[in-house]
């Protein structure tokens, strides 16, 4: 039996939260990885909770190459995932934002199809990347 789109999908995302949790030295409770996949951009970025506090790639890697990238190697996973849905004809999906428990193995994905960040819009997806960050930071600290 033959790959299936779902398992390809899956496979795709996997590797990106392997990525985040590499990234982060195995150190990180949950990742939290954007993803931005319109018609002529992708952009890719993540932070992280390590011990209750949120981190962003600067907090933990301290050389740019590094964290540059870490960001290519998120887009090209990204762009993968935009192939793959071309191949088997599916929409693409033009956000993500997981959320991996690395505790539990869990991830909760959600995904938009609309046009979210682009010259249509008048909105970068770093806007909306620091939005996230900032309501997660808001919502540790209730905490």
């Amino acid at each position: 039996m033959g790959r299936v789109f779902e398992d390809e999908f899956m496979e795709a995302q996997s590797r990106i939260i392997s990525l985040c949790v590499e990234f982060a030295g195995n150190k990180a409770d949950k990742v939290y990885a954007y993803g931005s996949i319109e018609e002529s951009s992708i952009s890719f970025n993540a932070f992280f909770n390590i011990d209750g506090r949120i981190k962003t790639t600067n907090n933990i890697a301290t050389n740019p190459d590094t964290i540059w990238d870490f960001l290519d190697l998120g887009e090209a996973d990204l762009e993968k995932i935009r192939q793959i849905c071309i191949h088997y004809e599916k929409p693409i999906p033009t956000e993500l934002k997981m959320i991996y428990d690395c505790k539990n193995g869990k991830i909760d994905t959600k995904y938009k199809y609309e046009s979210i960040a682009s010259a249509k819009t008048g909105i970068d997806s770093s806007e909306i990347f620091m939005k996230w960050l900032e309501e997660v930071l808001q919502s540790t600290w209730k905490r």
